[in-house]
């Protein structure tokens, strides 16, 4: 038996008041002899023992009514179904909806199956029962707002909502569900619960590397106020093996370009099963017109393939570049992928030049400019996206930096206290800074202002200037090792740019980083130190690299042909947070902000294809829409009012998602170990809470008929004591007129057919003689 509020069985022993109450008021009476009572002497006696009993028994009940009273307010239960309380049940419906449920099964798929099973789990529900559906895709979302009562009227509903539900381009997160499932309210007439999870049992939705999350899901419903029982029905694929090739993912070396500014596109197929796939054709397409087309290679089992496109835009706008593989597989879905490119005119970067006066070359911003296409303000044979602005140090404190994505300083100087502080107020809301060092940075200023106890734009400190010049078989190069950062793909790749092959003779040596401090580094040198960090302040960027971008004898940097690119991701990289985003992860929100006040209103199409209205917050004359319902993957499009601009957007989904591997029997053992999953997995219960029943109605019940029981008793006993009819009053006979000694006598006589109250003590016993209390 268990409690749920154990507090107050401390008041149990209040169940004694009434025997320490009786013991109490137990008196010592003093006796006066009086003749005329031992005529009843006889009578008395033989009723002492049977008044005793009930006596006995009217202090038991009470006894009982109060223990009864304690343990009710206690809510005791007890383990199994004592009193039939099963037949009121909750029912949760799980369903795994996510994207390797869509997988074909001959003429249907998986998440047919699984909607068909569901079916038969409703059937079987009892009439009083109450049923709720959660979708686990692409994260735990009711499908039904409250529990729904089963009857004969609203099964046809429930089927409906049911149907509703449709497959989605992610990943289920099942534990999160489960404890979605188990810890939600029940209605409070409920008095056990079931929760029924129907999966394609794919290992990834598992997550079954979370052993501390089971564990805690496992005392979750174990502590459970409401019996759970939980089944796990698992519809495995008929293949033990299924094959699949997928496109994980659709990259691009820049998503904002310039007009007729090139760009990379870069898919990465792969092939999620252990043997080798053929490949079929790769098409290329923009906002759904067919553009390009490529064979794919002969994939090998686990293995990845990058397939490049490059390609230009001749006019502004924001386009979908699309890819789809042709191959025959049993999953769709993740045959395509989708990078929103942007291309616009300019934008305008802000350098800083701290050499005015000297030769064009030798001046601090000549190669940054050069890199981005400008020469003196005036463009190159081919220039970029990004248009230079030059300013002077002095004047970068009185300068407004709001029209300003990115500002870089291409050789730090000594900037003012009040300089940093207009920086640090410019990244923290959006902004992107690159600070180069240099022989004219101040350390000790660098390490007051800037890096700041840690507080400031720099996220190491300066340590000081260190020769790097060795012997040429003991260089100190770049070393591109970061593949995966958006800034530094491009240079990564050796096999085209030189990035590899930069000479760094002198820099200034970053303070390394504390054990527990987590820094992001660009760029490292061959030596292992970094050359080039990150950090975030607000919504904007930091880059702080050792070296300064210009021509000296610091390094090889602005004579290498990575030069030009890195300059150009870089800055890319650096006035992303203040553009519109385009390609999104799911939950991250659509901003659009427009000039043209006109639109006011839009339509959000989702991957669905449900349309959600949005009305635009006017700020001026510009407008923003707003949209946080991105948590679906796939492709979203933004039309604008009456005119019917689309904007698109694509939210990513999860490439783990393509793996259509099920569970191992080592992942079923871990999940036993840390759930306490002892039934295995197939189609039927795999664990549950100890089934508990709540004892309390019962204590309640039993507490009223103590109570009543009492009540009887003690009227009973009070009836036998003290009579029942009224005593007639000798002033009442004389005023009468009746005095004679037949009536006297005779009234006597019937009150001497009770005991006299003066002829027993205080607690009944016949004592022949007259009493006093004392």
């Amino acid at each position: 038996m268990s409690f749920l509020s154990i507090a107050f069985l401390a008041a149990l022993p209040l169940a004694a008041a009434p025997i320490l109450l009786h013991l109490f008021d137990r008196r010592r009476n003093v006796v006066i002899e009086w003749a005329a009572m031992e005529f009843l002497l006889q009578a008395a006696t033989r009723r002492t023992s049977a008044r005793r009993l009930k006596q006995w028994l009217l202090l038991l009940l009470r006894v009982l009514a109060v223990t009864a009273l304690v343990l009710a307010l206690a809510r005791p239960m007890l383990p199994g179904n004592w009193f039939g309380t099963h037949d009121r049940t909750e029912v949760i419906l799980v369903l795994d909806n996510s994207m390797s449920t869509q997988r074909s099964t001959g003429d249907a798929t998986l998440f047919s199956q699984l909607l068909r099973r569901s079916r038969d789990v409703l059937s079987d529900l009892q009439s009083g029962d109450t049923v709720r559906i959660l979708a686990a895709s692409p994260y735990p979302v009711w499908a039904t707002a409250a529990g729904l009562r089963v009857d004969a009227g609203s099964a046809a509903t429930v089927v409906g909502q049911l149907e509703t539900i449709r497959p989605t381009d992610g990943s289920s997160d099942l534990l999160a569900a489960l404890f979605t499932a188990v810890q939600a309210d029940f209605p409070p007439d409920t008095r056990s619960r079931r929760v029924v999870l129907l999966t394609d049992g794919q290992a990834a939705d598992w997550k079954v590397r979370d052993e501390n999350g089971w564990r805690r899901f496992q005392q979750t419903l174990k502590l459970s106020a409401l019996p759970t029982e939980l089944e796990i029905v698992e519809i495995p694929d008929a293949e033990a093996q299924v094959s699949n090739l997928s496109v994980a993912d659709v990259r691009s070396n820049r998503t904002v370009v310039g007009v007729n500014q090139p760009f990379t596109v870069t898919a990465r197929v792969t092939n999620h099963s252990t043997a080798a796939i053929p490949g079929g054709l790769l098409h290329w397409r923009i906002d759904g017109s067919a553009e390009h087309q490529e064979p794919v290679p002969e994939i090998g089992g686990r293995d990845s393939r990058a397939l490049m496109w490059h390609h230009s835009f001749a006019r502004p706008g924001v386009y979908a570049v699309s890819c789809e593989i042709d191959v025959a597989d049993r999953l769709d879905s993740d045959n395509r992928g989708t990078v929103v490119i942007e291309v616009v005119n300019q934008i305008p970067v802000l350098v800083v030049e701290g050499s005015p006066g000297r030769a064009e070359m030798q001046q601090d911003a000549y190669f940054v400019q050069a890199a981005m296409g400008y020469r003196d303000g005036e463009p190159l044979l081919m220039p970029g996206v990004h248009y230079p602005d030059r300013i002077s140090p002095a004047a970068l404190e009185r300068s407004d930096l709001s029209g300003y994505p990115a500002v870089i300083i291409p050789n730090l100087t000594d900037l003012s206290e009040e300089t940093v502080e207009r920086l640090n107020h410019y990244v923290f809301n959006g902004g992107g800074l690159w600070l180069a060092l240099g022989p004219r940075t101040d350390i000790e200023r660098f390490n007051q202002f800037v890096f700041a106890n840690g507080d400031g734009l720099a996220p190491l400190a300066l340590e000081g200037i260190v020769d790097e010049s060795g012997t040429e078989n003991r260089r100190t190069t770049i070393n591109p090792s970061l593949r995966d950062h958006p800034a530094t793909r491009e240079l990564a790749d050796v096999e085209r740019l030189d990035t590899s092959d930069v000479r760094v003779f002198r820099r200034i040596r970053f303070v390394p980083p504390a054990q527990d401090q987590d820094v992001s580094v660009l760029l490292s040198l061959t030596n292992g130190e970094p050359l080039a960090v990150e950090k975030f302040v607000g919504r904007g960027r930091v880059i702080v690299q050792g070296v300064a971008l210009r021509m000296d004898r610091w390094s090889e940097l602005a004579q290498s042909q990575a030069f030009v690119v890195m300059i150009q991701d870089w800055l890319s990289y650096l006035t992303q947070p203040q553009a519109t985003r385009h390609n999104l992860t799911p939950g991250d929100p659509i901003l659009v902000h427009l000039s043209d006040a006109e639109h006011r209103d839009a339509i959000l199409s989702t991957p669905h294809g449900d349309e959600i209205d949005l009305a635009a917050d006017v700020l001026g004359e510009d407008v923003v829409f707003r949209s946080s319902r991105t948590i679906l993957p796939g492709n979203y499009f933004l039309q604008l009012g009456l005119s019917g601009d689309r904007i698109p957007f694509h939210v990513s989904r999860d490439p783990a998602e393509s793996d259509l591997a099920s569970l191992t029997q080592q992942d079923r053992n871990m999940l036993d170990a840390t759930a306490g999953l002892s039934r295995g997995f197939s189609d039927s219960s795999l664990g549950s809470s100890s089934h508990r029943d709540p004892v309390w109605p019962l204590l309640l019940m039993l507490l009223i008929g103590f109570m009543s029981a009492e009540l009887l008793l003690a009227g009973l006993i009070s009836r036998e004591r003290f009579g029942a009819e009224e005593i007639s009053e000798m002033s009442e006979q004389i005023a009468g007129g009746d005095v004679g000694f037949p009536t006297v006598f005779a009234a006597k006589q019937s009150d001497s057919a009770r005991p006299p109250q003066v002829s027993l003590s205080e607690r009944g016993e016949p004592v022949g003689r007259q009493s006093r209390s004392v």
